[in-house]
């Protein structure tokens, strides 16, 4: 399987991705690390939400197959700049997640997404596990 690394904002949801998609029981710490799991990588949160963190990801983006954009559909702001994911010589996902929350607004996430330059978006809803088989697929 692809090597997958997985980039947001704090508590958007990517333990939550990594605990869906691995077979393996994934404690993340809330350290200011980045946390490997099996095939995945887990960033930090602090590392898209200050710039001066940008090139610690585009280095550990040389470990992964696929780089992985996690917008919150709860959020009414994205911190991913403009063409963002122009920065990574990887293949680029976009994941919206938390879409099934009564203040989603999953429109709004691809928007941001889409802005970012992500091309291939995934919706995600953990609980129900809607959506987890299609990235699994993806990721072989």
């Amino acid at each position: 399987m692809k090597k997958m690394m997985l980039v947001g904002e704090t508590r958007s949801g990517k333990s939550s991705i990594i605990q869906a998609l691995s077979d393996e029981l994934f404690t993340p710490r809330r350290a200011m690390a980045i946390q490997y799991c099996g095939q995945f990588i887990n960033t930090p949160g602090e590392f898209l939400e200050n710039s001066r963190f940008y090139h610690a990801l585009i280095t550990s983006s040389a470990d992964c197959h696929v780089l992985a954009m996690i917008q919150d559909a709860t959020r009414n702001y994205s911190l991913f700049p403009p063409l963002f994911a122009s920065m990574f010589n990887r293949k680029v996902i976009g994941i919206v997640t938390k879409s099934e929350a009564p203040s989603a607004n999953t429109a709004r996430a691809e928007l941001f997404l889409k802005s970012a330059g992500v091309k291939e978006i995934f919706h995600l809803d953990i609980s129900a596990k809607e959506g987890i088989d299609s990235l699994k697929r993806m990721l072989k």
